[in-house]
């Protein structure tokens, strides 16, 4: 369920603009399918990537020993889609009372006509969901080591180690000269040749 969830948010974040940009600019006629504003988007990111990373943080090693989420994630579309359904009518309700101070209509929420809103959802949400579970191993492994590092840097003792001086250079002595493998000789340097 969280990764449905975390999914789902994200998926409706990036459906939201899209739809609301085509009913905007004209694609769907002059009804009024939007509030124009799309100040619900960054928010809503934000929250589906942390819920993301929760559920990483939680589930990181069973994601990574394949036991989190079912061999075909197809079947998790059907709670993906009605989370990201629930998520764009919460996105969207809460935009209208903090942009305007009520509702705007029973299905401004929708962001365009109810066939058109539910099938460029329905695709983004089959897009995000393979691209997400596709690489969700990836990102597993990288969320416990991140986890590693920060625990490491948590539990690091901050006072200092014990050092240890060699004395490996005690015996040496250099007053006395080295011999150099070379010969010197009276020769000086040849001349250029014009």
């Amino acid at each position: 369920m969280g990764f449905s969830l975390a999914v789902a948010v994200i998926a409706a974040a990036i459906a939201d603009p899209v739809v609301e940009f085509a009913s905007n600019v004209g694609w769907f006629g002059h009804g009024s399918y939007t509030d124009g504003s799309y100040l619900d988007v960054v928010p809503a990111l934000l929250v589906g990537i942390a819920l993301l990373a929760l559920y990483l943080v939680i589930r990181g090693g069973a994601v990574l020993a394949g036991r989190a989420l079912p061999r075909n994630v197809a079947r998790l579309l059907p709670s993906i889609f009605f989370f990201q359904i629930l998520t764009l009518y919460v996105m969207e309700t809460a935009e209208q009372l903090i942009v305007t101070g009520h509702l705007l209509g029973p299905a401004i929420w929708l962001g365009g006509p109810l066939p058109v809103s539910l099938a460029v959802h329905a695709a983004i949400c089959l897009v995000v969901t393979l691209s997400v579970a596709r690489s969700v191993r990836t990102l597993a492994a990288t969320t416990l080591r991140v986890i590693a590092l920060v625990r490491a840097i948590a539990t690091y003792s901050l006072r200092p180690a014990e050092l240890t001086v060699s004395c490996r250079f005690a015996g040496l002595c250099f007053k006395e000269l080295s011999p150099v493998l070379c010969r010197i000789g009276e020769r000086g340097p040849p001349l250029l040749s014009h």
